[in-house]
């Protein structure tokens, strides 16, 4: 049965969907059966990020009842499974966003964790994927427009009787006043993700920055939060080490 978060943010280029793909792969690694759902049904972009190209079955086949939504799934790595959006503009026409919560019924007890890369905003595609969830994650950057749009964010879910689970704060470079954030969304910060120069190279690359570099300081950071929600610990391995041990044959 799985668990299903909604990450949202207020406004777009705040790092959702990087953080969507790399929250899922953390979850994968510790062992949870996880499923990505692209929900940024106007610009997604999971797939790009991911090095795919536009995949026959998507999630806008399956809002128009072409396709069953388990014909989307695909599987990217161990644990980790995606459902693509169409990067064709034309699959925009004569879709029903109102056919997510079904959907996810249906592929609900074939997963530990369902993570919606939802749109930015308060929109009614966004809307759709917020009502789909159990809970909602919010990321934003350490700035006062997008903590605002996040905000906004927050009295929707508020309104709605959705949880927000906690505020992700992205791209930070410097230290930051946890108690004034956290009193101005009036919910809890449930972690940062430090500016990090691999974030680019990894998807400029087409691969999650945890494949790419998972000593990197971002990928910790989300390896942390991946560690709250599940409340399991990742063994991660020290890359130099465990190479000169395999020289050796000591492992």
């Amino acid at each position: 049965m799985a668990k299903v978060y909604t990450i949202s943010s207020g406004k777009g280029g705040v790092g959702k969907t990087f953080f969507s793909i790399n929250l899922s792969r953390a979850l994968s690694l510790l062992n949870f059966k996880t499923l990505l759902i692209d929900f940024n049904l106007t610009t997604p972009n999971v797939s790009i990020n991911l090095g795919l190209g536009n995949e026959n079955n998507n999630i806008h086949k399956f809002l128009r009842g072409e396709i069953e939504i388990n014909d989307c799934i695909k599987e990217y790595e161990d644990n980790f499974y995606i459902i693509p959006g169409s990067l064709d503009i034309k699959d925009l026409i004569y879709i029903s966003t109102e056919k997510l919560h079904n959907g996810i019924m249906k592929i609900y007890d074939d997963f530990d964790y369902i993570i919606i890369d939802s749109a930015a905003g308060i929109g009614k595609e966004a809307l759709e994927a917020l009502k789909a969830s159990e809970e909602v994650i919010i990321i934003t950057n350490y700035e006062k427009s997008a903590m605002f749009d996040s905000y906004r964010v927050t009295k929707v879910l508020d309104n709605l009787d959705i949880k927000t689970f906690g505020i992700v704060l992205n791209k930070i470079k410097k230290d930051i006043d946890y108690v004034n954030a956290e009193k101005f969304f009036k919910k809890k910060i449930i972690g940062i993700i430090h500016y990090d120069e691999n974030v680019q190279i990894s998807m400029n690359k087409g691969i999650p920055l945890i494949d790419y570099n998972i000593n990197s300081i971002a990928s910790r950071d989300i390896i942390k939060i991946a560690e709250k929600i599940t409340g399991k610990e990742l063994k991660i391995k020290n890359s130099f080490i465990d190479n000169i041990l395999k020289i050796f044959k000591w492992k």
